[in-house]
């Protein structure tokens, strides 16, 4: 080193006076105390009062020392909680792994300096802390709601144990609760690899145990866990336990977003799992068949998870067949079960696509007429523990190529990015469908394939004329939408007229003139206020799109509102919504129809620009709301 900084070797040269002393090296420094694993049970109960509800987060041990507790932690609290007791475990700790200390926070307690050899150790050493009434047991894997806390202690109302649905990321169903197929087998999980919606309809149901560290117990009847690395074990043990000391069954409880972050499942099976299991040699577990039967479906025959081959542990999956009732509807004939596939992320990433709210709506409009649905994100158009149930899958086609359902009867539905379909993904499908009626007759001319116009729509129970919201008093023109990495044309359009804009949407930064920009997201719930109070709401498509007549769903919905929407040039826009929906093509043109539009507004009855003075659009003062009984400049009867 010192020849590489030019200095003589053997010669100590000194430091300049401001330069830091080296610390010592970690050898002469004092050793930070390292404390053995522990591999005790602790004994001790708790002592419940009759209120309150403790929160006991068990965390592995290298999640720990990242951190990855905190944010349960705050949740906890954010909740409510009396007490926040946090127990650290290695489920891998040889006999003689050492830790550092476990140490206490600000918002918790910890059950113990030492860190357990296993996930029931971790519960046992936090049981003499628990003073509430209530306690909710959750490993810092699993994340949940605030509204979730209470709705799982809400639960212990009616049983002394509460289990909650937990997802995996890709919002399909981790667990639903456990069943036992066999006294010595593990339990296996209630409609694992199930879309969530199956199991909201199982929300109250008799369920033989937990098998996710996610419930809640009154604490009272909190059973002493059994000693075992495979947590699934400990989990199923611990709860079905708890439910007999209090005398009462597990209830599964839907609790919406409740999400495993890692993998739970260790696929160790030692002796310790073994004799847990044994306990349960001659008991017989009906559960699962009441259970099924909320959504129409019956257990099938027990198998073994093939992805636990070739370790010891092998989980059995029970996998939900049909039930007969579940097949024909008294007065509609057949009842189908709709896979409605689309491309937006699951959970919270994609709340904010079209693609999303779309198909939710589609899913309302076909369970109105006796269908069961369930909406598949990207990550769960395949899921193969439950695609068997499937009669239908339809492909909202957007920006991705969808793999078809091996079973079911494969339809497309092409609602934006039409250049992205081919000839060959189209082949694949039984039924075709397009929002754009150019697209299609050109395609099935050019494929000799039958590809039917299909338009979009919206939903009238949320889209509808009616009074605006207080915080958009006064809103002019409007524009809700991304840049989509573009300065969107209608908005350049807008500025370039002088309109009095407001555009809420992602990416506008630094974009639009200061006091345009109002927001990055609307709630879709929100939607309907904001156009119903804009004077001019504004759209665009994508080239490809309006080239080939795609009509965005925008203009569906802000015209059922009764605003008066402006678009670029769509073919079949005029002949659809008969002047509700206007076009134009370069800023002049733009703000001559907004500047013409002070005096028109669009009618809800028959979706034409009619002066601001018709009677439809009337509304009595102090009420906000259309006339009973009014008529529109159109003579038809208002909708109101």
């Amino acid at each position: 080193m010192r020849r590489l900084l030019g200095r003589p070797v053997g010669v100590d040269v000194p430091l300049p006076s401001d330069t830091p002393t080296p610390s010592a090296p970690a050898a002469d420094r004092p050793a930070e105390p390292r404390l053995p694993v522990d591999t005790s049970l602790v004994t001790e109960p708790s002592r419940p009062g009759d209120h309150g509800v403790d929160v006991v987060v068990t965390v592995a041990e290298t999640t720990f020392r990242d951190g990855g507790h905190r944010a349960v932690v705050r949740a906890a609290r954010d909740a409510g909680a009396a007490t926040v007791v946090v127990s650290v475990y290695d489920v891998h700790a040889g006999p003689t792994s050492v830790y550092p200390a476990v140490v206490a926070g600000a918002d918790h307690v910890v059950a113990r300096a030492t860190v357990a050899a296993t996930w029931g150790g971790a519960v046992a050493a936090a049981r003499p802390l628990l003073t509430s009434a209530r306690v909710v047991v959750q490993d810092a894997s699993v994340t949940m709601p605030l509204e979730a806390y209470a709705t799982l202690t809400a639960a212990l109302d009616r049983a002394p144990v509460a289990v909650g649905v937990v997802r995996t990321g890709d919002d399909l169903v981790a667990s639903a609760g456990a069943v036992l197929v066999r006294g010595t087998a593990p339990v296996a999980a209630l409609l694992r690899g199930h879309p969530a919606e199956d199991a909201d309809l199982l929300d109250g149901a008799e369920v033989f145990a937990a098998d996710e560290p996610c419930f809640a117990v009154r604490t009272a009847d909190l059973a002493l866990p059994v000693r075992t690395v495979d947590t699934r074990t400990a989990v199923a043990r611990l709860t079905r336990d708890s439910a007999d000391a209090g005398g009462g069954p597990c209830v599964v409880v839907a609790l919406g977003r409740v999400y495993r972050t890692h993998v739970l499942r260790e696929r160790r099976y030692d002796t310790d799992a073994a004799t847990a299991l044994a306990h349960w040699r001659t008991r017989v577990d009906g559960t699962a068949i009441t259970a099924l039967e909320r959504a129409g479906l019956v257990p099938g025959l027990p198998a073994a998870d093939p992805a636990g081959a070739p370790v010891a542990l092998r989980e059995p999956v029970v996998r939900a067949e049909r039930g007969a009732e579940r097949v024909t509807l008294r007065d509609r004939g057949e009842r189908l079960r709709w896979s409605i596939r689309i491309a937006a992320h699951p959970g919270p990433g994609g709340d904010d696509w079209g693609d999303t709210f779309f198909a939710r709506d589609l899913a309302t409009a076909l369970r109105s007429l006796g269908q069961e649905v369930v909406v598949d994100h990207r990550e769960s158009h395949v899921r193969p523990l439950s695609e068997h149930l499937d009669d239908v899958a339809l492909t909202l086609r957007g920006l991705d190529d969808t793999a078809v359902h091996p079973a079911a009867t494969n339809v497309l539905w092409v609602i934006s990015h039409p250049d992205l379909v081919t000839a060959d993904e189209l082949a694949r499908y039984d039924l075709r469908f397009a929002a754009g009626p150019v697209w299609a007759a050109r395609v099935a001319a050019d494929t000799g394939l039958d590809v039917a116009p299909l338009l979009q729509a919206t939903d009238p129970t949320r889209f509808h004329p009616g009074p605006g919201a207080p915080e958009y008093a006064g809103l002019d023109t409007a524009f809700v939408g991304k840049t989509r990495q573009v300065f969107r044309p209608v908005v350049r359009d807008a500025v370039a007229a002088g309109l009095d804009l407001a555009v809420w949407g992602e990416g506008w930064e630094g974009l639009l003139p200061e006091g345009v920009h109002r927001g990055v997201f609307v709630a879709n719930e929100a939607l309907p206020s904001l156009y119903r109070s804009a004077r001019v709401v504004l759209n665009d498509h994508w080239d490809d799109m309006a080239r080939d007549g795609f009509v965005s769903n925008r203009l569906f919905d802000a015209a059922a509102t009764g605003a008066l929407v402006l678009t670029d040039p769509v073919p079949g826009v005029d002949e659809l919504f008969h002047g509700a929906v206007r076009t134009y093509r370069d800023a002049d043109e733009l703000r001559g129809l907004v500047h013409q539009g002070g005096d028109l507004v669009g009618c809800g009855t028959c979706r034409a620009g009619h002066p601001r003075g018709c009677r439809a659009l009337l509304r009595p003062a102090g009420r906000g709301a259309a006339r009973s009984g009014a008529t529109a400049a159109c003579g038809r009867p208002a909708p109101w």
